[in-house]
């Protein structure tokens, strides 16, 4: 078995707006490539991002301006022995993303982490239907809003190269 580490830390910078543009940075953190070799050679490679995301969900009781990080982990994997091109394990956290009430101040938050697997593309774009609710408040008592991210991956590479991210209405 043979195994090779590869670490690579890329800034990448992402715009996003409010109602003024607003500049953020979407930083991609890692990346690791672990290759096996055996009959065939699988191929899988790991990286995570810091991605910016702000944006309003408009709703009732009222509406939440959301701002803060989501942690967005890819993990690209090759198995040339079934033929099928590469897949994408997508780790979507949004457990650092706070929202304020409009009308109430109220602070809400969200811990929703999802899975996703996805064909690779040069481009992609997720979308992910998250809980939240204000802070204290039961589950019971859940609100639910919108994460959409478009991600960018060298093909070649097999690694996430760029991020970007907003958040709004079902």
């Amino acid at each position: 078995m043979n195994i090779r580490r590869v670490h690579i830390a890329i800034l990448v910078t992402a715009a996003f707006a409010w109602s003024t543009p607003l500049i953020a940075q979407t930083t991609i953190m890692s990346s690791t490539t672990t290759s096996t070799s055996t009959l065939s050679t699988a191929t899988a490679t790991t990286t995570t991002a810091l991605v910016p995301l702000s944006g309003i969900v408009s709703g009732t009781p009222e509406s939440v301006k959301f701002s803060g990080q989501a942690q967005v982990s890819a993990r690209v994997v090759t198995d040339p022995t079934f033929g099928s091109g590469p897949t994408v394990v997508l780790n979507i956290d949004l457990g650092n993303v706070t929202g304020v009430g409009s009308s109430t101040g109220k602070n809400y938050v969200t811990s929703n982490r999802e899975i996703l697997t996805r064909t690779l593309s040069a481009a992609d774009t997720v979308q992910v239907t998250f809980p939240f609710q204000s802070s204290g408040a039961g589950a019971a008592a859940s609100l639910v809003g919108v994460a959409s991210f478009n991600l960018s991956f060298d093909v070649n590479t097999l690694k996430l190269t760029a991020a970007s991210g907003s958040i709004g209405s079902p």
